[in-house]
């Protein structure tokens, strides 16, 4: 018998930066994650992935394809939630996804680098770590 996945979420602005710094803490956190666990989206985190990584900004860090091709890693590594949970809990009431997402995922973690996310620290048995801690308690589990 199969045993259930354990799902993830991860922001985006770890995503993002996971394909900006190839070689950044979050490259590697991402990595590690894909690893243990599956990455959880739903229609508006992913939207927001997708608007934000088109940013203009990012052009000189991304070769000709780079954008496309990072989205389609991730877009591998993840599976689709339906949003049902509404909570307003983050001072930044766009952050509110995340955690909802992770409620409706059933993911006891969310990775983060966003201050105001990382302030809640749990939420209802979610945990919110930085990159780095994050790093830190999992890069044993995969040696």
């Amino acid at each position: 018998m199969k045993s259930k996945p354990a799902y993830i979420v991860i922001d985006t602005n770890v995503l993002i930066s996971a394909g900006l710094l190839p070689n950044s803490k979050s490259a590697q956190v991402l990595a590690m994650a894909v690893e243990q666990f599956v990455i959880a989206q739903n229609d508006s985190t992913w939207h927001e992935l997708e608007t934000r990584i088109a940013r203009q900004k990012f052009d000189r860090y991304f070769e000709k394809d780079g954008r496309l091709k990072h989205l389609i890693q991730i877009a591998q590594s993840i599976k689709r939630f339906e949003s049902i949970a509404k909570i307003k809990v983050s001072i930044d009431e766009t952050d509110n996804k995340f955690i909802e997402l992770a409620i409706d995922s059933q993911s006891n973690i969310i990775i983060s680098g966003d201050p105001d996310l990382k302030s809640i620290q749990v939420y209802e048995g979610v945990e919110i770590l930085s990159p780095s801690i994050f790093f830190d308690r999992y890069q044993s589990s995969i040696k």
